[in-house]
């Protein structure tokens, strides 16, 4: 595990342009073998712990909206370009003249891709998020495994307003 996981969580990191992290307590680069005997997990780690979970929690909690949305999407996806199809058909059929095409079954089923590609973007971007989330949790949870530490946190979402939700986390820790 790279020894910058620890420092990101430390009170004593100091990061500078020129040679990256520095301990403050060694005025070095960090050095270690497995564990650091000067951590200082405090308020810094406990705010990105606490980033980290909600986060994670808030990607989880728009999965169902997330799937609704690509459900809906992909049925009128495929039922726009069904109608384009049968709309084709039709005109084909209508006409005696062979190589008559009209330009409206085609704009219609270019809408049913642009449909089907909404549906299959949120999804994806679902993913990514959780994935991005999943990535950023699982980092600080390694480290607190090489401590011994175990959390526990209780998370409530209030009220949106405006896009920013009121979140009230509290952490409860062991072994530490």
């Amino acid at each position: 595990m790279h020894q910058a996981r620890h420092c990101e969580l430390c009170d004593h990191q100091t990061v500078t342009l020129k040679e990256g992290t520095i301990c403050e307590l060694t005025d070095r680069k960090p050095d270690f073998h497995r564990t650091c005997l000067n951590i200082s997990l405090n308020r810094k780690f406990e705010d990105k712990l606490k980033l980290a979970n909600v986060q994670y929690q808030k990607v989880l909690n728009t999965k169902v909206w997330t799937y609704a949305y690509f459900t809906t999407f992909l049925v009128l996806s495929i039922m726009v370009m069904g109608g384009a199809a049968y709309f084709a058909y039709y005109l084909f059929n209508l006409t005696d003249r062979v190589g008559v095409v009209s330009v409206a079954p085609v704009v219609i089923f270019a809408i049913g891709v642009a449909l089907l590609s909404m549906a299959f973007g949120a999804r994806n971007k679902y993913r990514q998020d959780l994935a991005a989330a999943l990535h950023n949790k699982e980092k600080i949870d390694q480290v607190l495994v090489l401590y011994n530490i175990d959390y526990q946190i209780d998370m409530k979402f209030g009220k949106n307003y405006h896009g920013t939700q009121d979140v009230y986390v509290d952490v409860k820790f062991k072994g530490r």
